[in-house]
């Protein structure tokens, strides 16, 4: 049994992947899965799978999205033009996320 992990990203952030062979590509989160640790973004290209031909139909070209470790990504600071690590601060009884290099708080999509 894996470990469920928590998540240091939201659907909506605008995030950075730092590893692997997306390093560099910035792009918003459409999905996490918290068992497997994955999320999926919206700004990288998917990759193409071919399905072969079988009795009943043809061969195909699919566009499968390209999972990415919780791991591998960081959220992107608009303001500051910079990737960071986020930290929690309480105001007046509500946790919300702000960037540590920079300070900026991060606005929450609704």
């Amino acid at each position: 049994m894996k470990k469920k992990f928590q998540a240091h990203v939201k659907v909506g952030d605008k995030v950075q992947v730092i590893a692997g062979k997306e390093k560099g590509t910035i792009g918003t989160i459409d999905v996490v899965f918290l068992k497997t640790s994955l999320v999926y973004l919206n700004g990288i290209a998917p990759r193409t799978k071919y399905k072969k031909s079988s009795k009943d139909s043809e061969s195909k070209k699919i566009e499968v999205p390209i999972p990415i470790h919780l791991s591998n990504v960081m959220l992107w600071d608009e303001k500051a033009n910079q990737r960071s690590r986020i930290g929690w601060k309480f105001f007046s009884e509500k946790k919300i996320r702000y960037f540590k290099k920079s300070g900026n708080l991060i606005e929450e999509k609704k």
